[in-house]
């Protein structure tokens, strides 16, 4: 059943758009508190990989089989969050795709089109978790993904405050070519409201990996904050598909051999 504001003829698009996925993540259509309104939270993922237990945690898998591959699951879990939230014009939606089975029959995806003028970005945010995830034991974040050849960033929020502090990290893709990035911990800068906060300002802190309370996935025209334009962004049409998110130990032998040679 339709909400009410989506048949409303004096309400434009993008207000539309904005007010579905302020309802999505925060249970109601319009940013106005209401203490007694439950925002909806999403099942607290990871299990650690059967191929190496020790090493990796994994947080979403969008392969074939996996739970996290089945639409249903998704739609509860992840949702679009774009700059028209702020008054921007970008179109963007993420959801399961069904790929050639040689490359794993299943991914996440997200695409659209990303305008400069306004917010400038476009993500797939997932709720925050029902109870935090604790990937303290772990060096950061691992990312399979099949980009446009723009550089993307991971955020993570140790909060259910959403203007709060968050951290990024961000990553560039290759066009058309499944790869693996790595993210560690110590590459993940805080934010607040769009702006960088350093290291020695009143509202620093290191991100709380014990703590994670969501993820989203972002295209944008900054990078770290507004003081810095992210390189390889241009308006128009964009896609990133997702394999994998886990974190990840470092090889500790590989890391030793490393540092004895240096």
């Amino acid at each position: 059943m339709a909400s009410w504001w989506e048949n409303a003829p004096f309400l434009p698009k993008e207000a539309k758009q904005a007010a579905k996925e302020n309802e999505y993540f925060n249970g109601i259509p319009f940013p106005i508190p209401l203490p007694f309104v439950s925002k909806p939270k999403a099942k607290t993922p990871g299990r650690a990989d059967p191929a190496a237990p020790d090493k990796r945690y994994v947080l979403f898998d969008f392969s074939e089989g996996s739970d996290d591959a089945k639409p249903e699951r998704f739609d509860r879990v992840w949702g679009a969050l774009n700059d028209v939230v702020m008054g921007g014009k970008s179109e963007a939606a993420a959801s399961i795709m069904t790929i050639p089975s040689a490359e794993g029959g299943k991914c996440a995806k997200l695409s659209g089109v990303v305008e400069g003028d306004g917010g400038g970005f476009v993500s797939a945010r997932t709720r925050n978790f029902v109870s935090p995830v604790d990937v303290s034991s772990y060096d950061g974040v691992q990312l399979r993904v099949r980009g446009d050849g723009r550089r993307y960033k991971l955020i993570l929020r140790d909060t259910e405050d959403f203007f709060a502090l968050s951290y990024s990290a961000g990553f560039d893709t290759i066009e058309g070519e499944w790869i693996d990035v790595e993210l560690p911990f110590e590459d993940f800068a805080p934010a607040m409201r769009g702006n960088e906060v350093a290291r020695g300002d009143s509202d620093y802190r290191d991100l709380r990996a014990d703590r994670v309370r969501s993820l989203q996935v972002m295209l944008s025209k900054y990078g770290k904050g507004m003081g810095e334009l992210n390189p390889t962004f241009a308006s128009g049409p964009f896609a990133i598909e997702i394999r994998e998110i886990a974190a990840f130990k470092k090889d500790v032998a590989l890391a030793a051999t490393a540092t004895a040679a240096a």
